[in-house]
């Protein structure tokens, strides 16, 4: 019988094959072809069949894959499906906080738990949120987005700006703008924009969400939404004021469609869903809080935010909150 020290030795193995095979695009030529010429992908991508073979090997161990005596063609096992679905999870873990798991011990003892002291890496955390993001959340967001009628949104934390410009391509009368405060991302977006031919419809303007004032862009926005980025807002007198600042900054605001991964409260010990327990963990090593339900609904009420409806996500303690801006009595928001 396999004791737990040794079951959470072999999933250490185990993520980081999941994580490697994602990145190399094993995982994805496998879904497109069953079975699969290993030898052939390696050839094709210069990439070592020896190592390549035992990167499988570890995943035939879970049932992932099947492999020939040789190591030469690989099937889908039974699991294969679900990992799949879920390997943006494990390059979000190994690759975007792999510095952190390395250097967990270093980390505390110099006192630098905080989101720079970690080291984590923005470019694979955007890389799995994208994979996790696609499968987990859009269809889920495209339903409530769709509730009610819309003609001009924006997004705050817009990153690249891709759910602008999904809208954009889906609406040929739709209008957005995206607040961004990373300069990067800023020029990453308005590249994308003028690229796909939607700068007409689309902007960007960078801007520090925690320091929201009104901007001309903002003045027909109707719909306002946010993902996975409200923690960051914390401790609470900063979210609060964030959150008061939007209503001003916004004065056509319909709806505002927050959507967050709360703190589970998961009783110890047991094993909580797939990212909980990563997600819980890596923000404790950054010093940032994460609220559970009570304390954000808490907080939508007190900043003057009704709360219509919550929607959860197919990701754990993740939901799409439906806010209204609350009338003060004399007509204005």
């Amino acid at each position: 019988m396999v004791n737990e020290s040794t079951r959470i030795f072999n999933s250490a193995i185990g993520a980081s094959a999941i994580s490697a095979s994602f990145e190399l695009g094993l995982l994805d030529a496998l879904n497109e072809s069953d079975p699969f010429d290993l030898e052939k992908f390696c050839e094709e991508r210069s990439l070592s069949h020896w190592a390549i073979g035992g990167i499988m090997q570890v995943l035939y161990r879970f049932d992932i894959v099947k492999l020939d005596a040789e190591r030469k063609i690989a099937n889908k096992g039974p699991e294969f499906d679900q990992v799949f679905a879920d390997k943006g999870y494990f390059m979000w873990l190994v690759r975007g906080y792999g510095n952190l798991l390395h250097n967990l011990a270093g980390i505390v003892e110099d006192g630098n738990c905080d989101t720079n002291g970690i080291g984590r890496d923005g470019k694979f955390i955007a890389m799995s949120g994208r994979d996790y993001g696609g499968r987990y959340v859009d269809e889920h967001f495209t339903e409530v987005m769709n509730e009610e009628p819309f003609t001009v949104a924006a997004d705050l934390g817009c990153g690249s700006a891709e759910r602008l410009m999904g809208l954009a391509r889906a609406r040929p009368d739709f209008r957005g703008v995206g607040v961004e405060v990373n300069k990067g991302a800023v020029d990453l977006a308005r590249r994308s924009i003028k690229q796909a031919g939607l700068e007409d419809r689309v902007q960007v303007v960078h801007f520090d969400v925690k320091n929201l004032v009104f901007q001309p862009e903002f003045e027909e926005v109707e719909v306002l939404f946010c993902f996975f980025m409200g923690h960051d807002l914390w401790p609470r007198p900063n979210c609060l004021n964030a959150f008061k600042s939007i209503r001003q900054a916004f004065p056509n605001l319909k709806r505002f469609l927050f959507s967050d991964t709360y703190r589970s409260d998961f009783p110890a010990p047991g094993d909580p869903p797939i990212f909980t327990l990563g997600f819980e963990f890596t923000h404790d090593m950054m010093g940032q809080y994460i609220p559970n339900i009570p304390e954000w609904e808490d907080l939508f009420d007190e900043a003057g935010w009704d709360l219509k409806g919550r929607h959860d996500l197919s990701i754990a303690y993740s939901s799409i909150f439906d806010l209204r801006p609350r009338n003060n009595g004399n007509g204005q928001s």
